[in-house]
């Protein structure tokens, strides 16, 4: 869609006014990061990319709620018109493909306008990241410990035996972040996303100098092929759990924050073509035609070869959302719902498994009620008692480290959210 050359791959240092605001916007990752580049404009809060959030965290949440009614570890699956919602299997974790192309494009954002490095250096960054990402996921770790310990700690054939069966193993690689590689599903079977993230953090200045010396369709490219290699190659492997293709989609989004921001030529020039329009049309249907070929089953064994797609789909969204404020998509996506729920959606990520386990164990299930019935009840008062309990929490342990010592100012924003079983 546009060429580009290594030379100009460089900070954009000659910004012009109007894209200098669209370089500087506060959502999700890029929050941190902005503050701390040099910004002279007010930074305007890119609404859609928090309601995309949103979105792929209710399908995530829809992902479980399911697998809380219906448990495929059990083989119980809904038949009729019902059986449509076994897909939620497939989309659960599809959603985390989108949250990865997210992270890429708002931890890019900012960069672009420090010389395609980290403001304040790599240990800066980190840091950040880190003051960020690691409260409140302590804070969860902590919450769902406590009640396996008191409350909803013995089996009772759901989806949630899978966290409990915890060891030491299981311990000290949640609190290491390494639960991508050991004991992934226990304590809290979604953790495993915090991990992969916060691995890929330590990528994100590679792939950075990368950039500088080759630019960011050859980095996008060489790390696709490189994680999907590795995947593939590994696979079966506590590597291949990890799921290493992610550092592709992670540059993806990178490739989206430079098309959808820059204001060098190259980019301007490929920002506004048609092709973008034509990709999410394109991605959305071989993905779902993948899915209807292979079923829900299959398609759930094969979650890398949907990845792809679907990172297409959510870099092209942001490339075509980000571009144009009246496009219907950008609209859509910036309804006050879901802006609102996207603002918080790494705290629903944290507390909604253990949630469902409770609300299943000591409400749905003593009133004798069907599976079915279940799932009706997770999916609408269960959803509101989450989002609920999700806000209290991100008010306790998310919002003071999104503020600024001294400031009052929002500081960061969520790292990629739900993560879907698998």
């Amino acid at each position: 869609m546009f060429k580009e050359s290594p030379e100009i791959s460089g900070g954009d240092r000659s910004t012009k006014p109007g894209r200098q605001a669209t370089l500087s916007c506060i959502v999700g990752e890029c929050v941190s990061e902005a503050r701390h580049a040099v910004a002279t404009e007010p930074r305007p809060h890119l609404a859609h990319v928090d309601g995309l959030r949103a979105l792929a965290a209710l399908m995530v949440f829809l992902n479980h709620a399911y697998a809380q009614s219906f448990n495929p570890i059990l083989d119980q699956y809904p038949t009729g018109l019902l059986s449509i919602f076994s897909y939620s299997l497939v989309t659960g974790h599809l959603a985390v493909s989108v949250f990865i192309v997210i992270s890429g494009f708002c931890l890019s954002l900012p960069v672009m306008r420090s010389g395609d490095r980290p403001s304040g250096g790599v240990y800066a960054f980190l840091k950040r990241r880190a003051r960020r990402i690691l409260p409140p996921y302590y804070a969860a770790l902590a919450l769902s410990l406590l009640l396996i310990a008191t409350v909803i700690g013995k089996p009772t054939g759901s989806l949630w035996d899978v966290p409990i069966a915890i060891d030491e193993v299981a311990i000290i690689s949640h609190l290491v972040l390494l639960q991508d590689l050991f004991g992934t599903g226990r304590i809290n079977y979604v953790f495993w996303s915090i991990a992969v993230e916060w691995h890929i953090y330590f990528l994100f200045p590679l792939l950075l100098l990368a950039t500088r010396r080759f630019g960011i369709v050859a980095t996008a490219f060489t790390a696709l092929v490189l994680g999907y290699a590795l995947t593939f190659g590994f696979e079966g492997t506590r590597l291949a759990r990890a799921n290493p293709h992610y550092l592709g989609l992670f540059a993806l989004g990178m490739l989206a924050a430079y098309v959808a921001a820059s204001a060098r030529p190259a980019y301007a020039s490929a920002r506004t073509s048609r092709g973008w329009s034509a990709a999410i049309v394109i991605s959305l249907l071989v993905t779902a035609a993948a899915c209807y070929a292979w079923g829900y089953r299959t398609a759930s064994q094969r979650f890398p070869y949907l990845d792809l797609p679907v990172g297409v789909l959510a870099a092209a969204t942001l490339v075509v959302t980000t571009r144009s404020r009246s496009h219907l998509l950008t609209r859509l996506l910036s309804g006050r719902a879901l802006v609102f729920i996207g603002t918080f959606s790494y705290s629903v990520y944290l507390v909604h498994a253990p949630l469902l386990q409770l609300m299943w164990q000591y409400v749905l299930v003593p009133l004798g009620l069907t599976n079915t019935q279940i799932f009706a009840a997770l999916t609408t008062l269960g959803t509101l008692a989450v989002l609920a309990f999700s806000y209290g929490f991100f008010r306790l342990f998310e919002l003071p480290f999104l503020r600024r010592k001294g400031h009052g100012a929002a500081e960061d924003a969520r790292p990629v959210a739900p993560a879907a079983l698998v």
